[in-house]
């Protein structure tokens, strides 16, 4: 009977290791997608022009909810700020082309730059983030690590501690 508890525990344990793991890599990026397209809704950021440069395949999924992509370069409307080869939040623009230069808005993402109309993109992220989180706390309860200190505090105050 034993043996049968320690090996359910041993599982548990696996599964709590692989939700830290999973919860804290994911909880990481889904915090640097969401702040720069939250600050993009609430009107943040350097406003410019995004030249749409290089077209990219479009998702799986059938009109109107595929997604084709965008690169280009985003120049601020001072000119003081120029990201090149960035993509464009929230897909592909109706009848765009490459060349066309669209009002946009630069939040300091490391990967997308966002329009100025319709910035919503911070809502799927929230999302990723909420389930990353709870991953990761799922994680800390079925690993409980408080005990593991508990126990090897115990054991150094008994003079047993591991080396």
């Amino acid at each position: 009977m034993r043996a049968i508890a320690t090996n359910k525990r041993g599982k548990v344990l696996v599964l709590g290791i692989f939700a830290l793991l999973l919860g804290g890599v994911g909880t990481a990026g889904a915090a640097i997608t969401t702040v720069p397209a939250w600050r993009a809704a609430q009107g943040a950021g350097v406003t410019g022009t995004f030249t749409l440069t290089d077209p990219r395949p479009c998702d799986r999924w059938d009109p109107p909810r595929q997604r084709c992509g965008w690169v280009g370069d985003f120049v601020s409307d001072d000119g003081t700020v120029v990201r090149q080869d960035k993509g464009l939040s929230g897909g592909l623009p109706p009848g765009a082309k490459v060349g066309d230069r669209l009002p946009a808005r630069d939040t300091g993402s490391p990967t997308v730059i966002y329009p100025l109309a319709g910035a919503q993109s911070w809502k799927d992220d929230a999302m990723t983030l909420a389930i990353s989180v709870a991953a990761f706390v799922l994680g800390l309860v079925l690993t409980r690590p408080w005990s593991w200190w508990r126990g090897l505090r115990q054991l150094k105050a008994r003079g047993q501690a591991p080396i």
